[in-house]
Order: structure tokens, then C-alpha cells, then sequence
């Protein structure tokens, strides 16, 4: 799919090549589609392939590298968001742990991942991440192990929309 122009993303607050915002302009496409959002924020699947089973990827609405510069209704949206992502994965997955992290180096638009470590995985983000870039270098190297499929991700994707939908402040 190609990149937006800048003439397709004028008066929409998103900037053409990021990777986040493609993907708000719906340049890209997301396995299982948008799962939530609100005003501020969106939680969608992580991009294909897909490395890590219930892989989430919430993002601002509109382009802004530094959590500094968040609106204050932007950074009240933010926790109860992200605790709507994670509340569902438990429901969906029971993970041992769900990380939420943000790096903002290699896609330079505000953006939280939302990782569910499964049970008798070890502990420690570092672990997580070490297996996440291995599993990359792995696919880039033509193994597709690791690989969720896109129909997978779909229906996971289903499910954490119907789990959040159940929640009592959905």
C-alpha cells in the first residue's frame, strides 16, 4: 500500500511516513482492525507479521513525539485506556504479566505496546524484548516460526474488542 501524500493527510493532525500515522489514515492495513478507541486514542494489533500473540499497539490519534506535549485530555485518556487494553488481555489470554512499554525510537510518534507474557514464559522485559527482536531477525532470515497468522490475530483482536466492550466504564 502506498504512503499517504501530504495532500491526504492535510488538516488531520498526522504526518505522511510515520509508520503510526499510515496506519491512523488507514494507508495500511491491521489485522482484526481498530479494536478501541476513543476521542485520543487507539488500540489496534501490532502491524504483519505479527511475532507475539496478543501483540497491541496503542497510539495518539494525532502526531506528537513527546509525552510531554499530550494534551491534558490526551494524558487523562491514557491510563484508562491503557488499563482497558490490559484488563482484556487478561480476560482473553490470562497472561502471567502484560507489559506496557514506550520507546518512540524507531516509529517517532507516541505509541504503547502492550505485551502479554504467557504463563511459564521467564519474567523480565528484557526477556521479552530479547525473544521479540530474535524472532524478527528470524523472520528476516526467511523463518516464519514465530509467525501469527493474520486470521489468528483477527479473531484475537475480536475477542479483546468484545472483552473491553464488557467492561463495566468501557
Amino acid at each position: 500500500m502506498a504512503s499517504a501524500s501530504p495532500e491526504d493527510m492535510q488538516g488531520t493532525g498526522l504526518v505522511p511516513g510515520c509508520l503510526s500515522c499510515e496506519l491512523l489514515a488507514g494507508r495500511r492495513p491491521v489485522p482484526g482492525g481498530t479494536i478501541w478507541e476513543d476521542d485520543f486514542w487507539r488500540l489496534e494489533s501490532a502491524v504483519s507479521p505479527v511475532l507475539w500473540r496478543g501483540f497491541l499497539i496503542l497510539k495518539l490519534k494525532r502526531h506528537c513525539e513527546h509525552l510531554a506535549e499530550l494534551t491534558p485530555a490526551e494524558a487523562a485518556g491514557l491510563g484508562p485506556a491503557i488499563r482497558a487494553g490490559c484488563a482484556a488481555l487478561v480476560t482473553v489470554l490470562a497472561p502471567a504479566k502484560i507489559y506496557v512499554a514506550s520507546f518512540g525510537d524507531g516509529v517517532r510518534h507516541i505509541h504503547f505496546w502492550l505485551l502479554p507474557r504467557p504463563r511459564g514464559t521467564r519474567p523480565g522485559l528484557h526477556w521479552a524484548l530479547l525473544r521479540l527482536d530474535l524472532r524478527g531477525l528470524a523472520v528476516r532470515l526467511g523463518l516464519r516460526r514465530w509467525v501469527v497468522p493474520d486470521e489468528e490475530v483477527a479473531d484475537l483482536a475480536a475477542q479483546v474488542r468484545r472483552a473491553i466492550e464488557a467492561l463495566p466504564c468501557a
